[in-house]
């Protein structure tokens, strides 16, 4: 609206011009404008899981970079979910945004978009994460529990890197292979939630390193009434009686060493294929690096209940399983709900397989370990956020199941959706009506369950 000065009041103050702005300002202005275009496709579309607030709040951008934090987090998430891309590929869809604010484009060598990765702070990522749990609780309910527990599985993977010297030095290749014939291997052990799909926490470290070491740091993510399913290499007295303290259950599979000495008549019988014995405390800790400390704090006996069950071996015949459980009741736990619940413990393969195989992530391009832990926590923070949107798809008028819809399947429609969010950022009514139809694509990508199938 035009304005009359106090002094010629014949005369616009058009004609003046405008006050010159400081150059803080103007550099916030392009700042504004460079995230608003990069949160476009992606940005939008996670919009009502990582609000676009929560990112700039947690951005520690002191001055003007090229690549600020939020821009270079969606352009590597672009990565991921596009297979693991490279970084020129990322650094052209910078450009587009950069395009689309009516900026100057940034040049197209990667090194300035790489180092960039590199300063992605710790705390804007801890920030991501807290989010995203946030987001998760809200949205658990009680048929996401198995009898009031919430389950958690366990297992350790592994994944390769670049081969240099300093990949090699933390993370060595395996000892069968001929130096300068492999790769470096970076072993993981990961807890996951079943209720949400999502990765909880992880931890890394050598390949050749037993899957139960260090096992302790994971056990203090695990709250009261979580149930832990795990395969034999993590039954181990200690981990038994850490749960037990901490008011958590678990159901794992005898460790051979114990199966091999089992006297299945010792004990105090509860059904034909369940009994309770007591186990003594070791000499000494195991594998799990508990502190002296925590191992001396520990009881001296502890009451365990092993199950029986028969199911089909690797080769498909039939052969007797036995199970170790803190969960001693047996009316409250049936023997038979305990051996199905075992059964879901393949399910963290499955996760996985979709983690590394289908988002390209077998072979980190990485040549430091800190890019490959930083890599690693990306594309978990990626990895959650496309369970919990499925979660979202899964909480409309269907009556369905997050782990029921297809992970490949909604990473197709995430791809192909993505360019239908440009421009939506500032358009609210638009942006929703967008979000509604991928959630409707995503409840569509159902998996055909078949219940005893033989997984390879």
């Amino acid at each position: 609206m035009k304005t009359k000065p106090n002094f010629l009041p014949g005369l616009s103050t058009n004609l003046y011009g405008r006050k010159r702005r400081s150059q803080l300002e103007a550099l916030r202005a392009v700042r504004d404008k460079v995230l608003t275009a990069s949160l476009s496709d992606y940005g939008a579309l996670f919009g009502a899981i990582l609000p676009v607030e929560s990112l700039e709040s947690a951005a520690r951008d002191g001055r003007r970079r090229l690549f600020p934090e939020v821009v270079v987090f969606w352009a590597w998430v672009s990565q991921i979910l596009d297979g693991n891309t490279s970084c020129a590929r990322a650094v052209t869809l910078v450009q587009r945004w950069y395009a689309a604010a009516v900026l100057a484009l940034p040049s197209f060598c990667t090194s300035a978009f790489c180092r960039a990765r590199q300063r992605l702070s710790d705390n804007f990522l801890a920030a991501v994460e807290s989010r995203l749990a946030m987001f998760g609780e809200a949205r658990i309910e009680e048929h996401h529990r198995w009898r009031g527990y919430r389950v958690k599985l366990v297992d350790g993977t592994s994944v390769q890197l670049t081969d240099t010297a300093f990949n090699q030095a933390e993370y060595p290749q395996p000892s069968a292979q001929k130096p300068g014939c492999g790769f470096p291997v970076m072993g993981v052990v990961a807890l996951l939630d079943v209720a949400l799909g999502t990765v909880d926490d992880y931890l890394t470290g050598p390949s050749h390193g037993h899957d139960l070491e260090g096992l302790h740091r994971l056990v203090e993510r695990i709250q009261a009434k979580d149930l832990l399913v795990a395969d034999r290499a993590f039954c181990s007295w200690e981990m038994l009686a850490l749960l037990s303290g901490k008011e958590a259950g678990c159901v794992m599979r005898l460790h051979q060493k114990r199966e091999a000495k089992l006297d299945w008549r010792r004990g105090r019988k509860l059904d034909e294929n369940s009994r309770i014995v007591e186990w003594a405390k070791p000499a000494k800790p195991g594998k799990s690096g508990i502190t002296r400390e925590a191992w001396e704090r520990l009881p001296a006996t502890m009451e365990v209940r092993l199950v029986r069950l028969e199911a089909p071996g690797r080769d498909r015949k039939p052969r007797t399983i036995y199970l170790a459980t803190t969960l001693l009741n047996n009316e409250a736990y049936p023997t038979e709900e305990i051996a199905g619940l075992y059964a879901q413990r393949w399910s963290i393969e499955v996760r996985f397989r979709d983690l590394k195989t289908t988002m390209g992530l077998e072979r980190l391009r990485v040549r430091t370990p800190e890019m490959a832990r930083k890599t690693l926590r990306m594309a978990t923070i990626t990895y959650n956020l496309v369970k919990l949107l499925q979660l979202e798809a899964s909480q409309g008028e269907a009556a369905i199941l997050a782990d029921e819809i297809g992970f490949k399947g909604t990473l197709d429609v995430l791809v192909e959706f993505r360019s239908g969010f440009i421009g939506l950022a500032n358009r609210p009514r638009l942006l929703e009506r967008e979000r509604e139809e991928v959630l409707a694509r995503i409840q569509e990508r159902l998996l055909f369950i078949r219940p005893g199938r033989s997984e390879p």
